[in-house]
């Protein structure tokens, strides 16, 4: 997964909070006296935008206000694609046989690929015009006969991607073989959202409905606005902020749930468990046998926690009878001890990486 993508998200967001403070300079200009100003090119410009506003400031409410919708929808749209495709295309350079891709994937990716096709031939698609259905049936044919040359369609796993109320998020999950309703409750980002901004400590037994209301309600106020219905309640600047606040969040919360998973697939087939420990010091150091194998500062540990998640830690230090070594090879077997950013823990699973 590619943090820059996050990066650039968040970016995006920060642009739309940016035209909220737009608006309201200009709203504190339109409050403000300008009998007082000495220039009188800028007292006829600031009274020809105060007579302008008094005409407009209904619509100009309306228009603020679509605007921020379809900037934010499309913001959750956008990068919820991005990121299953990003996925998917770091699967295919860490598993080097498309034969031992979870057969989830396998079947999924036969099934949209042949429906990919179809949007494509489709007339009445003009999403998928830049993709050649010649390339889709090449992917699945090499596939089938070269797995270990293969490449995804990723498009296919996004041809669900209208509409996205979380349930519908949670079926795209699905097509990628992820459990988004178990995982995203117990996602730092979220449960750190929920217990700050919305006072709610324990989010595991709340129905997703109700959890994720700000992103269905999102999606209900872009298609309104989409398909011209009368716009009845539209939503403050403050309670925009908010929307934003939680999607923000949400989105980090995927990319984070895409990135955990994708961690979890480099344990199995990048590294290799430690399978004795000795001990753990200060939640930092950890100490185990290790043999035919060199270790260097910088590397990396995956770590599995008790609840099944998985982070990565990097080695800071290296000792072997305590003598610190920047690169240590070992050859007979031998009791090490590196040291990384707390926190670890004795009940965790470790793994370095396979040499």
């Amino acid at each position: 997964m590619n943090i820059e993508s996050l990066e650039r998200f968040k970016k995006e967001i920060n642009q739309v909070r940016e035209y909220f403070k737009h608006i309201q300079y200009v709203d504190d200009i339109l409050r403000s006296d300008v009998s007082s100003t000495e220039n009188e090119m800028i007292k006829i410009s600031l009274n020809n935008l105060k007579d302008h506003h008094k005409n407009f400031r209904i619509d100009k409410s309306r228009f603020e206000y679509k605007a921020s919708i379809i900037s934010l929808y499309g913001l959750l749209e956008k990068y919820i694609e991005i990121w299953i495709k990003e996925y998917l295309d770091s699967l295919a350079d860490l598993i080097t046989n498309y034969n031992d891709i979870d057969e989830k994937i396998r079947i999924n990716h036969f099934e949209l690929s042949l429906k990919l096709i179809n949007n494509i031939t489709s007339r009445e698609s003009l999403k998928y015009k830049h993709i050649k259905k010649e390339e889709v049936i090449k992917k699945l044919n090499e596939c089938i006969v070269n797995p270990s040359n293969y490449k995804f369609s990723t498009e296919a796993f996004v041809i669900l991607s209208g509409n996205l109320k979380h349930k519908q998020i949670v079926k795209i999950f699905e097509l990628v073989n992820i459990n988004l309703n178990d995982k995203i409750k117990n996602n730092k980002t979220l449960v750190e959202h929920f217990k700050n901004n919305e006072e709610i400590s324990n989010i595991s037994n709340i129905d997703s409905d109700n959890l994720y209301n700000k992103i269905n309600d999102l999606v209900e106020r872009r298609n309104q606005i989409a398909h011209g219905s009368e716009l009845d309640d539209i939503l403050s600047i403050s309670e925009l902020e908010l929307s934003i606040q939680f999607l923000e969040n949400y989105c980090q919360a995927i990319f984070e749930i895409l990135s955990e998973e994708y961690i979890k697939k480099e344990s199995i087939y990048k590294y290799q468990k430690i399978e004795e420990i000795i001990q753990i010091f200060n939640n930092k150091i950890l100490a185990f046998k290790i043999e035919n194998y060199t270790v260097k500062v910088g590397d990396i540990l995956i770590v599995e926690t008790t609840e099944g998640n998985f982070y990565k830690k990097t080695i800071l230090t290296i000792q072997l009878n305590n003598e610190p070594y920047t690169e240590l090879k070992v050859t007979d077997k031998k009791d090490i001890a590196v040291s990384v950013e707390p926190k670890i823990k004795e009940n965790q699973i470790f793994y370095i990486v396979k040499k």
